[in-house]
């Protein structure tokens, strides 16, 4: 018999309609934050805002923040004039193209609303003479080439930033979907539980010499697509290419010998930051770390617990290593993280209510245990939260400090 924490029907609650945010707090850190701490097997709750966040902060603190930017993802299509590999003409009357990953700067992979009309050497001819082709399918969908200007600058001038499909579209919207401190070009989705983080909050933050790093994590669209299989332990996640910077593992073994207590805020900083310890085994057993000396290597692991070499081969795929141009490299992860699946360098985190049958909700469960985040979730519907993407946190403690 399967354990409840790996069913899907698991991960189920009903939210009224009207707790579904639509618009943001003005400013943003006016968002209610619900603490949560153990208190043997349960956690006690307290309501507060996330301006007060600095008040449970010192200096022994780590945050991790992604510094991701969301490109204009939404292509929509409307009288565009498609030429098969066939040769045969057709005319878009009103589809339109998600481009989710930005592979180079002249190649992408995307989800589009018909795929019949988008098969492999399909191209599609744009006003402004751009081109987009169709080489392949992927795991994911459908991988494109752009000719005769960059997919960046094609998405900037005329296309729309991607909002969660539960979140009604206005143009005003777009400026709130993007972290003030955003940087590296390349997510179809914002780090959501950052958009909260104020420069006054940071000030704050910095004043009471809380430590901050600035990682990159590019998210995908797939991150609001729900899991589909009943037995959660059967489900892949999408590929997200993480920035990991030369000094990383010698800046993680430094903060940890410092026992610093590490908060990432958000999904993805977690993934990024329990993705480390996983690519690092990769590359060691693909021969790409060479130059490391074995107390070096040593020191690292006793930061982490043992890892499965099965959990290596799923999470961290075989793949081509890219370098970015100062040399960081750039790695695809597809870690997912659910009950049964440890915690290997976060303290504490920051995150934000999620889509039931999500990832995410199975993220946040094998760190708190299931029944305490669905009765968090209770209790946040009975206080009048408002949830997913534009609005309420909760901050989640877990080692005793």
């Amino acid at each position: 018999m399967i354990n409840k924490d790996a069913l899907l029907s698991s991960y189920d609650y009903d939210l009224p309609n009207n707790l579904i945010a639509q618009e943001p707090s003005i400013p943003a850190h006016n968002a209610k934050m619900m603490v949560l701490s153990p208190e043997n097997w349960e956690y006690k709750t307290e309501h507060s805002t996330f301006i007060q966040l600095p008040k449970y902060l010192n200096n022994n603190y780590l945050i991790f923040l992604n510094r991701t930017k969301v490109f204009k993802a939404r292509i929509p299509l409307q009288w565009e004039k498609i030429i098969r590999k066939s040769w045969k003409t057709i005319t878009i009357e009103s589809w339109e193209i998600f481009v989710y990953q930005i592979i180079t700067e002249h190649s992408f992979e995307c989800l589009v609303s018909d795929n019949k009309n988008f098969k492999p050497w399909s191209k599609i001819f744009f006003n402004d003479n751009t081109i987009l082709e169709s080489k392949q399918f992927t795991e994911n969908w459908i991988l494109f080439e752009i000719e005769n200007q960059t997919i960046f600058s094609f998405l900037e001038k005329i296309w729309e930033m991607p909002l969660p499909p539960y979140i009604k579209y206005e143009k005003e919207k777009e400026q709130r979907y993007q972290t003030f401190f955003a940087e590296e070009v390349g997510s179809a989705a914002a780090p959501t539980a950052s958009l909260h983080f104020t420069p006054e909050l940071i000030k704050q933050l910095e004043e009471k010499n809380v430590e901050l790093k600035y990682l990159c994590l590019h998210v995908g669209l797939w991150t609001f697509k729900p899991v589909y299989e009943e037995n959660i332990n059967n489900q892949k996640l999408h590929f997200e290419p993480m920035i990991i910077p030369n000094n990383i593992r010698d800046f993680i073994k430094e903060k940890k010998e410092e026992k610093k207590i590490f908060l990432p805020v958000g999904t993805t900083m977690i993934r990024y930051l329990e993705s480390l310890p996983y690519i690092r085994k990769y590359l060691r057993n693909i021969n790409y770390i060479k130059d490391i000396n074995q107390e070096t290597i040593n020191r690292w692991d006793t930061l982490t617990k043992e890892i499965d070499n099965d959990n290596i081969t799923a999470f961290i795929p075989e793949q081509k290593i890219q370098k970015a141009d100062n040399w960081d490299l750039i790695i695809q992860t597809r870690l997912f993280i659910r009950p049964g699946i440890p915690f290997l360098l976060v303290d504490e985190l920051i995150t934000n209510f999620h889509l039931p049958k999500s990832s995410l909700m199975m993220l946040i469960s094998a760190f708190m245990w299931r029944e305490n985040l669905l009765n968090a979730y209770q209790n946040a519907i009975s206080n009048w939260y408002q949830f997913y993407s534009f609005w309420d946190w909760m901050r989640i403690t877990w080692k005793t400090n």
